[in-house]
């Protein structure tokens, strides 16, 4: 289950992922990347309670085909979790995803983030 919200003022999208994501899930969130579309420095707060994986194999292939086409405007990508195979895997990704700085938080710490995604 996925929640999407999206702030054009700031060139945000916001989302929480709470068990396992579906393609209805991936769609809310490629609408947001469409309506942020025109943005050229966008930034991503990804807060994540619970990740189960994916319902179907057609969610998990809009999330990384989203992910790709997004990532030549993704300026600044946060996650929140507690997860640490989660903030291991933002650690290596860092620098190998060139324009673009990647950062993850412990839950706690969505201050933080948010500062940092400014």
């Amino acid at each position: 289950m996925m929640e999407v919200n999206y702030s054009q003022k700031k060139g945000l999208i916001s989302y929480v992922i709470n068990g396992k994501i579906t393609a209805d899930d991936m769609r809310q969130l490629q609408e947001a990347r469409d309506q942020l579309a025109e943005n050229s420095a966008l930034k991503v707060l990804a807060i994540v309670i619970s990740f189960k994986g994916y319902k179907s194999f057609e969610g998990m292939k809009n999330a990384l085909l989203g992910d790709w086409r997004m990532l030549p405007k993704l300026s600044k990508y946060a996650m929140l979790t507690d997860s640490t195979w989660l903030r291991a895997l933002i650690f290596i990704l860092n620098p190998l995803v060139l324009k673009s700085e990647l950062k993850a938080f412990p839950l706690r710490d969505r201050k933080l983030a948010d500062r940092w995604l400014e």
